[in-house]
């Protein structure tokens, strides 16, 4: 009997129980803690890659439309902050300038402006935003459009960046 065990120790990949690490709760707590020291130490390179790209000279901001292109009541689509990502601008008055992502909040459907309600408007689900500030006035979406910040300057209207609020 001791034979075929010993045959079938050596058989089976070589295992003997007399060479096998033994491991108690303490070996396995300090191996365990040495592995996700590990891991964080490795973490550090993509912080650090992260941060030099956060502190990096802010974007100077897309150019969107020119000084008087647009009339009070017009709109025009562009992208931004890349091209997957559709937003409109609104003249609401002379002074003033709106742009919001187009992405409907409740199932990403294109929203438009409704000029004679002066509402955006989503014609999937009849989703209602406002002008002024992208809140919902009617249906199913529960968060705002997301805002783009716009920055008007003496040769246009500049895209600046986007308004965490609503993401």
């Amino acid at each position: 009997m001791k034979r075929l065990d010993e045959f079938l120790q050596k058989a089976a990949f070589n295992v003997r129980r007399d060479k096998e690490i033994d491991l108690n709760r303490r070996g396995f707590i300090v191996s365990s803690l040495s592995l996700m020291g590990v891991m964080f130490a490795s973490s550090f390179p993509l912080v650090a890659r992260t941060l030099h790209q956060n502190l990096e000279d802010p974007p100077k901001g897309i150019k969107i439309a020119g000084a008087d292109e647009l009339k009070v009541g017009d709109s025009k689509p562009f992208h931004y902050p890349d091209e997957h990502e559709p937003s409109l601008l609104i003249r609401i008055s002379e002074e003033e300038y709106r742009a919001y992502n187009i992405k409907c909040t409740h199932l990403q459907c294109p929203v438009y402006y409704d000029k004679p309600s002066n509402q955006m408007a989503c014609p999937c689900h009849n989703g209602y935003f406002s002008v002024e500030d992208g809140n919902v006035l009617a249906g199913p979406p529960q968060r705002p459009l997301t805002a783009v910040l716009l920055e008007k300057r003496n040769d246009g209207i500049y895209a600046m960046g986007l308004d965490g609020r609503s993401m």
